[in-house]
């Protein structure tokens, strides 16, 4: 449904051909582990520019070159695009021009090492600032991350907070992260939520299509939620308006490169946080 949302929005808003044609697209391999805190992230990401840029981690091992180039020139409104994540690059990027002004915007710059650290370190403090201060579901508050990532995880122990994790990544389900951090299966992700105070969830959850019941079940079950976004780095605003706290998103090029890179945070206002 926000997929669905995205397009109309962008459909409803009567851009020129110039503001939606196809300019460039890159298929990339990732292979990145920044510190010991991480596994090896293992991952294929599309990056697509109209005007604007905008980026999605993929599912999808192999692109065919000759389809890309297919795409090139062509207006995103005249192609039938069946690959998700290819479609929300595009989509990103021809939203990235679109977008309100972020609550914050933070410059991060020099080793990927070092940014691994205070990205990790942002996100955190979103979700920390999130934690509800009445009454909480369990003894101490519980954040689930979908989507692990070790140094999320650490900047959120190091603050005695509970954490578990959910993701589909057979090297680290049913393993503990840091001696104490259990990691579920992702087809736990859902109860995980429930059971949680805050929720720190991947972007990449739009490409997979589970985004919609992650925001549907945090609502009915009260879970305040936090999406950390490389994909679909540009759409805060829609996410915002759909019910979720805060966004975290990252355009590319991201935190794994060196030299300097944004951060722009969308928050819900603190009167619907209350």
């Amino acid at each position: 449904m926000i997929l669905q949302q995205i397009r109309d929005s962008i459909i409803n808003k009567n851009l020129t051909e110039e503001q939606l044609v196809i300019r460039g697209l890159w298929a990339v391999d990732c292979l990145f582990k920044p510190n010991v805190n991480e596994r090896t992230f293992n991952y294929k990401f599309i990056v697509a520019q109209t005007i604007g840029q905008g980026s999605a981690y993929s599912t999808n091992k192999h692109y065919d070159v000759e389809y890309l180039h297919s795409l090139m020139g062509k207006s995103y409104l005249d192609l039938a695009i069946t690959d998700t994540a290819l479609e929300v690059a595009i989509l990103d990027s021809i939203y990235s021009t679109l977008q309100r002004q972020p609550d914050q915007q933070i410059e991060l710059s020099g080793t990927s090492v070092a940014k691994a650290e205070e990205r990790a370190r942002i996100i955190a403090e979103e979700a920390l600032r999130l934690i509800p201060k009445g009454e909480l579901k369990n003894k101490t508050p519980l954040v689930c991350n979908v989507g692990v990532v070790g140094n999320i995880i650490k900047k959120l122990v190091d603050q005695d907070v509970q954490v578990v994790g959910a993701d589909f990544d057979g090297r680290i389900v049913g393993k503990k992260l840091f001696d104490e951090v259990e990691i579920f299966n992702g087809d736990k992700t859902l109860e995980l939520i429930k059971q949680s105070d805050v929720a720190v969830v991947t972007g990449m959850t739009l490409t997979t299509r589970t985004l919609d019941e992650i925001i549907a079940t945090a609502k009915k079950h009260h879970t305040r939620l936090v999406i950390f976004a490389e994909t679909g780095s540009n759409l805060g605003e829609i996410y915002i308006n759909n019910g979720v706290d805060s966004v975290v998103g990252e355009p590319f090029p991201f935190y794994i490169y060196q030299g300097k890179n944004t951060i722009n945070i969308f928050r819900r206002s603190e009167e619907l946080l209350a």
